[in-house]
């Protein structure tokens, strides 16, 4: 496989998604520098400064190439201010300047926008950014940033109206390329500053946001700041959802190093303030409306619907999985029916199970405020972006009975990291300039249950080296 650098900066420029095709093409790179630079975000993105600053200096001073030795010297600089190592970091930043003339569009194109952020933080003139960098804001990527950095000025004069407008553009604009940090940062900064001054809006803003934490992500390290601004909008408006959100906190919270607000853990240890007579009459009255979405809907895509929420939920339901399975693959709507209506558990499954999350409507209630009070979700975003990636990975499935079957023999913690591979297939699958393709025994499961490889393969690299061991593991037992 050939892959010039040009390569690399198109996949990268997505940040931390583009890690499963890093993963993929890593050992099949001969170029040391170029592996070391790929080592460099990496360990970026896993947040471990101390190893990151080791690779930059290993790119910068292994490369013959001016374009990649300046991408690692770009890094080093941001990397050293959030070290708190400003003298150092202005001393590689003035190299860098002195380059630019001599880097490529591609390198301006990643390099620029952020370099202009840096020169804010030494008082620097950047004036030369705008004569080598004509073109570096064609990128929706960089115009998503540049618009964040509009916005952020328009708080520092306490406009937040305006502001808010500014980030929702640069969310659109993020959207068009897509880039899921970029989208979500901007939905991050619109929710936190525009519930100052309205809290209805920031709701939806919020749901929306909590719908795209849920599709894109599964680790709360990059998700934990976001999930606090969605607190804080959800506690203004006394909003049943605040519960939801701390069950998924706590539920990850065993997986990260830094301290979680202990805001969480009230609400989470306050199950009936949340699990109340309004929660009960609104799962009722959903209950309800979804029994007329289960009697038009064709039988054969229930199996689908239950198996996709299922998955869906960190903590899985108390429900007997052999009898469930029974029920679900019987067919008959009347017996589910009776099933769930059980109590509200069941009911708030079935719930999840029969509804979606408009994202349409939801992005025209961010422009038109006047729609307000039809903006709350009283079913999780977070779930319901969950169970749209599976019901996506199985449209047209095969052997689907005997999936389902293998999967509940699966452990809970089994269970948990091929919940995250199957949510991979899909929310990865975008059109990358290199296309991934599983081998060997990952290649015959997917051909076997109808999965599509591309997309197999995505889930399959998003996992590191030993990770995919355990996946290789699970896999096994399907085939």
């Amino acid at each position: 496989m050939g892959i010039c650098i040009k390569d690399i900066l198109n996949i990268v420029e997505y940040g931390y998604f583009s890690k499963p095709i890093v993963n993929y093409i890593y050992p099949k790179i001969s170029d040391v520098a170029l592996k070391y630079y790929l080592l460099l975000l990496k360990s970026i993105w896993n947040e471990d400064l101390d190893k990151a600053l080791f690779y930059a200096n290993k790119v910068i001073s292994t490369t013959p190439t001016i374009m990649l030795r300046e991408l690692a010297r770009f890094e080093k600089i941001d990397i050293l201010l959030k070290q708190n190592k400003f003298e150092e970091s202005k001393k590689e930043f003035i190299i860098l300047r002195k380059n630019i003339k001599t880097l490529s569009e591609d390198a301006r194109n990643i390099i620029l926008p952020g370099l202009k952020h840096i020169s804010s933080k030494y008082k620097d003139n950047y004036d030369y950014i705008k004569v080598y960098g004509k073109n570096y804001n064609e990128s929706y990527a960089q115009k998503s940033l540049l618009k964040y950095s509009q916005a952020r000025k328009n708080l520092n004069d306490k406009n937040y109206k305006k502001a808010f407008e500014i980030f929702i553009e640069g969310y659109f604009i993020a959207k068009k390329f897509p880039h899921p940090t970029m989208m979500n940062a901007g939905l991050n900064s619109a929710a936190w500053w525009i519930r100052k001054i309205d809290k209805e809006k920031a709701l939806i803003t919020a749901n929306l946001l909590e719908y795209y934490m849920g599709y894109y992500y599964d680790n709360l390290n990059y998700t934990y700041n976001w999930f606090d601004t969605i607190f804080e909008v959800y506690k203004i408006n006394k909003y049943l959802n605040l519960f939801d959100i701390s069950v998924i906190v706590l539920d990850y919270k065993k997986n990260v190093s830094f301290e979680i607000n202990p805001e969480f853990e009230n609400v989470y240890n306050n199950k009936s303030k949340f699990r109340n007579r309004r929660f009960r009459k609104n799962t009722s009255l959903y209950f309800k409306n979804n029994l007329f979405k289960i009697k038009k809907t064709n039988i054969s895509k229930i199996p689908v619907l239950f198996f996709s929420t299922y998955t869906t939920l960190i903590e899985k339901p108390f429900f007997t999985k052999n009898h469930i399975l029974k029920l679900i693959f019987e067919g008959d709507k009347n017996k589910i029916i009776k099933f769930f209506s059980a109590n509200y558990e069941k009911m708030y499954f079935f719930n999840i199970m029969m509804s979606d999350f408009d994202l349409k409507k939801v992005e025209r209630r961010l422009l038109n405020s006047e729609d307000v009070e039809d903006a709350e979700y009283n079913i999780s975003p977070f779930y319901l972006a969950r169970k749209k990636l599976i019901t996506e990975l199985f449209k047209k499935p095969k052997n689907f009975k005997e999936f389902v079957f293998n999967y509940f023999k699966l452990s809970d913690e089994e269970m948990r990291i091929f919940d995250v591979f199957l949510r991979n297939c899909v929310r990865y699958d975008i059109k990358w300039p290199i296309t991934p393709y599983p081998k060997g025994k990952v290649r015959d499961f997917a051909i076997k249950y109808g999965l599509g490889q591309k997309r197999v393969a995505l889930g399959y690299y998003s996992f590191e080296d030993d990770e995919r061991a355990l996946v290789d593991e699970i896999i096994e037992r399907f085939l």
